[in-house]
């Protein structure tokens, strides 16, 4: 009867050798791509900083544009495109000859700058550090003194 439940016994830690051989394949595969995942990541960002301006500058030179040209935005929707987009993102209105560039829009008053909104803080309302107490708190008793309390 000994034997039978050593037997029994091998048979389960024989089964369990083999899931935990399948847990650590799992868990080493996780750590490698996690570590590719990393390393990619700085690759691809030194990549673009390298690379990325040069890209940018002959991508504007193909479209017909100056090297350093900038974002334009959309008469129709105000919606900021980049350079070498010939439509809007947005509306699908094609861009115009005369599109401002973004840096003509930031400075230009004569294009449409959306409102500055209100200010809508009502100091009279205003409950926290600093605010003066209410004016009714002047003839009210301190609180925690009993109404009628002489001291």
């Amino acid at each position: 009867m000994g034997d039978a439940t050593w037997a029994d016994g091998a048979a389960v830690v024989g089964g369990l050798v083999g899931v935990l051989w399948i847990a650590l394949a799992v868990a080493v595969g996780v750590w490698v791509f996690a570590g590719i995942w990393v390393v990619s990541r700085v690759v691809s960002r030194r990549l673009e900083r390298r690379y990325l301006p040069g890209v940018s500058r002959w991508s504007r030179r193909r479209s017909g544009l100056a090297e350093d040209a900038g974002p334009w935005a959309c008469p129709a929707c105000s919606s900021v495109n980049p350079p070498t987009t010939i439509a809007c993102y947005r509306c699908s209105v094609e861009r115009p000859a005369e599109a401002p560039e973004l840096r003509a829009v930031a400075t230009d008053p004569g294009i449409y700058h959306r409102p500055v909104p209100p200010n809508e803080f009502d100091p009279s309302r205003y409950r926290g550090p600093g605010s003066p107490p209410p004016a009714d708190a002047a003839s009210a008793e301190p609180p925690g003194k009993p109404l009628g309390d002489p001291s």
